[in-house]
C-alpha cells in the first residue's frame, strides 16, 4: 500500500482493538495495584510495598464467588474507592464480629468482608454486612512482586467464627 493509506489502515485497525482491549478489561480481568496494609500478610507483607494481582471480573460475572476468596469491592462509605477484602460470609451465615463477639446475621443479597490483618482494617466489623452488588472482581493470582508470584488461597475463618448457612457460595443460583 502507498504511504497515504498507511493512517488510514492505523486508525481502522487501532479503532477496533481499543474497544476490544476496554471490554477485556471491563468483563474479563485486568492486573490491579494493592496497596495499604489491611490485607497483609497476604498482601504488602513488607512496610511501604504494594503487590500486584489479578482481578478476575469475569468469575464475579458469573457470582462465582465462595467464603474465603479475596475480593475488590466498592467501598459502601466512599463509592469511588475500590477495597480488597476476604470474603468471609455469605447471605443467610452467621457471623461474629471480630472485637465485640456480637453474633449477626447476613442479610439476603448481603456479604460480609474483613481484611486479613484485623486491626489494621475498616472492613464489615466497621461498616455491617454489604450489597454483594459492591462485588467487582474476585483476585485470582498475585503477580508481583514476582518472588511471591502465584495463586491468592481461599482461606475461610473458623467455625468459631462464622457459622454457614448452608450455601458452600454467594449467587444466582439461589
Amino acid at each position: 500500500g502507498s504511504l497515504g493509506t498507511m493512517p488510514v489502515h492505523f486508525l481502522k485497525t487501532t479503532a477496533t482493538i481499543i474497544p476490544a482491549f476496554m471490554a477485556g478489561f471491563d468483563y474479563i480481568g485486568c492486573p490491579q495495584k494493592v496497596s495499604g496494609r489491611s490485607m497483609r500478610p497476604t498482601f504488602n507483607a513488607a512496610p511501604q510495598s504494594s503487590n500486584w494481582v489479578w482481578l478476575n471480573k469475569w468469575q464475579m460475572l458469573l457470582r462465582n464467588y465462595e467464603r474465603g476468596d479475596v475480593v475488590v469491592l466498592r467501598s459502601p462509605t466512599s463509592p469511588g474507592e475500590m477495597l480488597t477484602k476476604r470474603l468471609v460470609a455469605v447471605e443467610g451465615d452467621f457471623v461474629y464480629r471480630r472485637d465485640d463477639h456480637v453474633l449477626v446475621q447476613i442479610p439476603r443479597g448481603h456479604i460480609w468482608v474483613e481484611g486479613d490483618n484485623g486491626p489494621n482494617s475498616n472492613d464489615s466489623n466497621s461498616f455491617g454486612s454489604v450489597p454483594a452488588g459492591l462485588l467487582e472482581a474476585v483476585v485470582t493470582h498475585k503477580l508481583y512482586p514476582l518472588s511471591e508470584a502465584g495463586r491468592v488461597e481461599r482461606r475461610e475463618l473458623p467455625r468459631e467464627r462464622v457459622v454457614p448457612s448452608g450455601r458452600r457460595r454467594s449467587g444466582a443460583d439461589f
